[in-house]
């Protein structure tokens, strides 16, 4: 029997919950593919996505939510693309890419930006999408532990938003002074505004 999940509980007992929770919804790969393509659809028709001039992306790792079709549309829909490069010390910036000829395997091993490309610089018209393992009811979310974008998103003057699984939402995070509140939370069942 599955453990039921957490209303709340410290960082790393959520981020190992959940991490299980992700590797156990890749054996359904079908039913993966369902849920990201419902959440990248419920981003696109933002008003935050149509007035965004540039969107801060990141190129998922298997376990996380997909981004391509985010990738593809924001490409379309003629909007600036940047991706992050993982830095010293927890720190990372977004580089702009005009295709995905422009990544190859950097830190960890994650396709990022090469060194060839612009860095951004973000405005109020960026648009931030981040990964979450999971996200509370309040905006909170909680990412793989590194702190990068907390750390990027603490003078970040646009709109910031997380993807996660509507069964990954819990009803609180015990957030520290240092994480970043998102302004608006999708997944596969609704988009949640922030006040």
């Amino acid at each position: 029997m599955a453990a039921s999940k957490p209303a709340s509980a410290d960082k790393p007992y959520l981020r190992d919950f959940f991490i299980e929770q992700r590797k156990a919804l890749c054996e359904d790969m079908e039913r993966k593919n369902a849920l990201d393509l419902e959440i990248q659809t419920r981003l696109l028709i933002t008003p935050e996505y149509r007035a965004a001039d540039t969107i801060l992306l990141y190129m998922a790792r298997p376990t996380e939510i997909a981004t391509s079709l985010i990738i593809h549309a924001a490409f379309a829909n003629h909007k600036k693309v940047a991706l992050p490069v993982c830095r010293e010390q927890g720190h990372m910036i977004f580089r702009r890419i005009d295709s995905l000829n422009d990544v190859a395997p950097g830190r960890f091993g994650i396709l990022e930006p090469t060194a060839q490309c612009e860095e951004i610089t973000p405005d109020e018209h960026t648009l931030c999408v981040c990964p979450a393992l999971c996200c509370d009811m309040r905006g909170y979310r909680l990412g793989f532990g590194g702190g990068y974008y907390d750390r990027y998103l603490a003078d970040f003057p646009g709109v910031k938003a997380a993807l996660c699984y509507a069964d990954s939402m819990i009803p609180k995070i015990g957030e520290e002074p240092f994480d970043i509140k998102m302004d608006v939370i999708l997944t596969d069942s609704f988009t949640r505004y922030m006040k």
